[in-house]
C-alpha cells in the first residue's frame, strides 16, 4: 500500500514538473511599448462599416502574461478601444484575439488559444511584414461558421497576418508597420540597359564633356 502510494506521488509530481517546464519554456517575446498595425483588405461583400487596421500595443508583461492594448480603427471613423490580458503558455485571458503566442514557436508545437483550446503550428514560411523580411508561422482552426489562418512572427510572437473567412466572404488582417523591427531599405537600382544603349550613352556623356572642355580652353585663352 506505502509502495502504491509513494508511486503516485512520484507520478503526480513528475506531472507537475513537466507542466511547469513547458510553461517555463514558453515566453513572451515582446516588450512594454512595442507594437504592430495590420490594415484591412477584404473579399466578397463586406458589412457597410468595416475596421480598416488594427493596432496592438503591449502595455505590461508578467511572466507568460501581456496586457495589450487593441485600437480598431473603423471606416466611419470610430476608433474602438480594449485591454486585454493573454497568457502565452496556457491560453487564458480576456483577449478577444490570439495577437501573441510563445515566441520562437515552430512547426509541430501545440500553441493555447484564447477561447479555442489546443492549436497546432502547421509550418512556417517567409513573407514580407511591416516593410521588413520574416520569418512567421501559422496554423488553422475554425469557430463555428468563421475559419480563421493566422501567421504569427517566429522571433517575437506576434501576429502578423490574419485571414478570416465565412461563406463567400473574406478579411485579411496583415501588419503593414511596426516598432518591434526596422523596414528594410531598398538600395539604389540602375534600370537595366542594353549593351547597345549603354554605349550611345557613354559615348553621349564624352561627346558631351569634350565640347565642355574646347569651351572652357577657348574662354581661357581669350581671357
Amino acid at each position: 500500500m506505502k509502495k502504491a502510494v509513494a508511486l503516485g506521488t512520484t507520478v503526480i509530481m513528475l506531472f507537475l514538473l513537466s507542466a511547469a517546464l513547458a510553461y517555463a519554456e514558453a515566453q513572451v517575446g515582446i516588450k512594454p511599448g512595442d507594437w504592430v498595425r495590420c490594415e484591412l483588405t477584404t473579399s466578397g461583400t463586406p458589412s457597410e462599416d468595416t475596421p480598416q487596421w488594427v493596432k496592438v500595443e503591449c502595455l505590461s508583461v508578467t511572466g507568460t502574461t501581456a496586457t495589450l492594448k487593441m485600437t480598431m480603427h473603423m471606416s466611419s471613423g470610430v476608433e474602438q478601444n480594449e485591454i486585454g490580458t493573454l497568457d502565452v503558455a496556457s491560453g487564458e485571458g480576456n483577449a478577444t484575439f490570439q495577437a501573441l503566442i510563445p515566441a520562437n514557436s515552430k512547426t509541430g508545437d501545440t500553441i493555447q488559444i484564447v477561447g479555442y483550446g489546443s492549436v497546432t503550428i502547421a509550418g512556417e514560411k517567409t513573407g514580407t511584414y511591416a516593410g521588413a523580411s520574416r520569418t512567421a508561422v501559422y496554423a488553422s482552426f475554425s469557430q463555428g461558421e468563421m475559419q480563421f489562418n493566422c501567421c504569427w512572427d517566429k522571433q517575437t510572437g506576434i501576429l502578423v497576418e490574419t485571414t478570416l473567412t465565412q461563406g463567400s466572404t473574406s478579411a485579411t488582417f496583415k501588419a503593414t508597420s511596426t516598432n518591434i523591427w526596422q523596414a528594410s531599405s531598398n538600395p539604389l537600382t540602375l534600370p537595366n540597359l542594353s549593351i547597345e544603349l549603354l554605349s550611345i550613352c557613354i559615348s553621349v556623356a564624352l561627346a558631351i564633356a569634350i565640347v565642355a572642355a574646347a569651351v572652357i580652353l577657348t574662354r581661357h585663352k581669350r581671357s
